[in-house]
């Protein structure tokens, strides 16, 4: 910003004028904490209000963006490639204000400012005064702080957590999420939520269908209404994020005999944190409540909300479809609730994933899985197939190329790739696939051990690291990956290189 002083009689105060849609606009910097770039990325705001642009992490705090554009019914013209956000915080709020550019800091005569009075008992207007310069020629608006700070649904600071002696020995400990998109925005549910994650089938008409109950499919013998998550967070299809049918999926989430399906646009990864990774999220709107329990920031793109399975669970829209289907068929609900109970001490989850074929790992010996990284280094004298070594969050991880150490052909496409990290004695192994496709509950009972000749043709790698197999409802007998076996041969093979 430009400093200008402005000659006049009385006590000076200070503005800082901005630009937007040709029009420029006045904050006092009393009320301006700072002014930053636009972030390359803002996280929507679901269950928001249009205005509510999204949040950005700026040095670990989420800041919702406002759209004045919207709030004083400005043209959509004018707007630069190079936007700003200036940053207005109170005792209890802080937001950023999306602007054209900035302008210049005024020093501006007590006399020369103008207030603006509100009708008794209307809402506060978002310009609070005007600015009389240059004799009266130039005239700037300037805009409420506290105004813009009470708007409906703006986010308010979030409660300092109290660091309890029993969180502090929480911190270090690792929670495992399944993140998901849907519009192009990535949330997470705890693993310990989710009964499974299944293929779209073909869904059946429930009688509590509405905008967002879009039907009902079986499982097992439970009746599972399916929610659009999409429409029920109030994100719209963008145009310009297509979503394909075959990377769909519907995450089922179980309590007691309350059963409901979100459906999801992709299942992107596993996510691991402790619990000082994680950024408060400020609160806001009556349709928000405890939603989300957190923000899980990444750096240089936009991070993981953390869903709330407690806040689903109570919200009074999912609660009366997810106890409606149950009450409705209590008889179909009651037989699979009681056949889940009779397997609950030998149940095991499955991830599947694809490396040319269809293959499963057990989920207690992953980590976390996230997506194929560009910044892999390539180390010389490793074995082939060592694709090369990353960066996790500090920790130094060894990238395996699974179909080069199955002497498989080598990967077509990486835009679906995802990365398996396991680990075994301390060290941390990344296992290149081609993509995640579900997360699978079983009884531990149909595991099966795979005969000899099934193996003999596929090398002594295969024969060694998919000695199990599982039978999956409708998909088959599916092959188990052992990770031990495979880390302790590319240590040995390693070492020897």
């Amino acid at each position: 910003m430009n400093h200008r002083s402005l000659a006049g009689s009385g006590q000076l105060e200070l503005y800082g004028s901005f630009h937007l849609a040709g029009t420029e606009l006045a904050l006092p910097v009393t009320s301006l904490q700072e002014v930053v770039n636009h972030p390359g990325t803002l996280t929507p705001v679901p269950l928001a209000p249009s205005y509510l642009l999204g949040f950005f992490n700026l040095r670990g705090t989420l800041i919702p963006v406002v759209d004045l554009r919207q709030l004083l019914n400005l043209p959509p013209e004018g707007a630069t490639g190079v936007r700003k956000i200036a940053i207005v915080e109170t005792a209890n709020a802080r937001v950023g204000l999306q602007f054209d550019a900035t302008g210049e800091i005024l020093r501006v005569p007590k006399d020369q400012v103008v207030a603006i009075g509100t009708v008794e008992g209307s809402a506060p207007s978002a310009i609070g005064a005007v600015l009389k310069l240059d004799g009266g020629e130039r005239i700037l608006q300037v805009l409420s702080a506290a105004a813009l700070l009470q708007l409906r649904d703006v986010p308010h600071l979030a409660e300092p957590v109290v660091r309890t002696t029993e969180r502090r020995a929480q911190q270090g400990l690792r929670r495992q999420n399944v993140s998901f998109k849907v519009g192009g925005t990535a949330l997470a549910l705890p693993m310990d939520a989710i009964q499974e994650i299944i293929r779209v089938p073909a869904l059946q008409h429930s009688p509590f269908a509405d905008d967002v109950c879009i039907g009902m499919l079986n499982l097992r013998g439970a009746t599972v209404p399916v929610l659009d998550f999409g429409r029920f967070l109030g994100f719209a299809r963008a145009s310009d994020y297509e979503v394909s049918a075959d990377e769909r999926r519907i995450v089922v989430l179980r309590r007691d005999e309350l059963y409901f399906g979100l459906l999801v646009d992709e299942v992107a990864s596993i996510v691991a944190y402790r619990d000082d990774q994680i950024l408060p999220m400020p609160s806001y709107g009556a349709a928000h409540r405890s939603l989300f329990a957190g923000y899980l920031a990444a750096d240089g793109v936009a991070g993981v909300l953390l869903v709330s399975a407690d806040a689903l669970y109570e919200n009074a829209r999912i609660a009366a479809v997810a106890a409606g289907h149950r009450d409705l068929y209590r008889k179909a609900t009651e037989t699979a609730t009681a056949a889940q109970k009779r397997g609950n001490g030998t149940r095991q989850t499955i991830v599947t994933f694809r490396i040319g074929q269809l293959v499963g790992v057990r989920i207690a010996e992953l980590r976390e899985v996230i997506d194929y990284r560009d910044d892999i280094v390539k180390t010389p004298g490793l074995p082939a197939f060592v694709r090369g070594v990353l960066n996790l969050r500090g920790v130094i991880v060894t990238v395996i190329d699974v179909r080069a150490m199955y002497a498989m052909p080598p990967y077509e496409d990486l835009a679906h790739a995802k990365i398996l990290i396991v680990e075994h004695h301390g060290e941390k192994y990344g296992l290149l696939v081609d993509s995640v496709e579900d997360i699978v509950t079983l009884k531990g009972g149909t595991q099966l051990t795979m005969p000899t000749m099934l193996t003999r043709g596929a090398g002594v790698n295969v024969r060694s690291d998919m000695r199990e197999a599982v039978e999956l409802p409708g998909l088959g007998t599916l092959m188990l990956l052992d990770p031990v076996s495979l880390c302790e041969r590319v240590a040995l093979e390693a070492a020897a290189a």
